[in-house]
């Protein structure tokens, strides 16, 4: 059975549209400039552990019963201005809370500008972010939302299979304050 193949800049036949969309991150020294495409955040709590937040499934959590604390992510769909790549940004509820006070009188994200930059270049060092006052591009007005839900699963179940993937004893977890890290499922 032969692959479909397609013409012009529309994306292939059963890809949804879910699936073109990236990662992105605050940088240091180079504010990226953003704007939201969805209505609305999804969000979760999270652990941080191995410098990546670990979703909580509350019940039975190992990572709590450790006595390691949650924190509230929240995450956009945005398309960044330099490269016009859609992508996810995650947040914490700080940020959260002021793109809210910055959407329109009728609530939705969408369309909502924002310019942000890691103050320095620790992982977790504070993140600036500012409302951009200019116009977003036409262009942006009219890109799709992937899949917040779906994008979000997606992205957990490929941090699950890489560390199925890992080496007997490798993921056995670092000192943390004296104590071994309990492996995450």
């Amino acid at each position: 059975m032969e692959a479909p193949i397609g013409d012009g800049y529309d994306l292939p036949e059963g890809s949804g549209g879910w699936t073109d969309w990236t990662w992105f991150h605050a940088r240091c020294g180079r504010p990226s400039r953003f704007t939201i495409l969805c209505d609305a955040p999804v969000h979760y709590a999270g652990h941080w552990m191995r410098g990546r937040m670990v979703p909580c499934p509350r019940d039975g959590c190992p990572l709590c019963a450790e006595g390691f604390g949650t924190q509230a992510r929240y995450v956009f769909s945005v398309v960044e201005w330099s490269s016009r790549r859609v992508g996810l940004l995650e947040v914490g509820r700080g940020h959260a809370l002021q793109i809210r006070d910055w959407s329109p009188r009728d609530g939705t994200a969408r369309g909502v500008s924002i310019e942000i930059e890691r103050i320095s270049r620790e992982k977790q060092s504070r993140v600036d972010m500012t409302l951009v006052a200019d116009a977003c591009p036409l262009f942006f007005q009219h890109v799709a939302s992937p899949d917040l839900a779906r994008a979000l699963k997606s992205t957990w179940q490929r941090q699950v299979r890489s560390r199925l993937k890992e080496a007997p004893g490798e993921s056995g977890g670092n000192r943390v304050d004296g104590r071994r890290e309990p492996r995450v499922a």
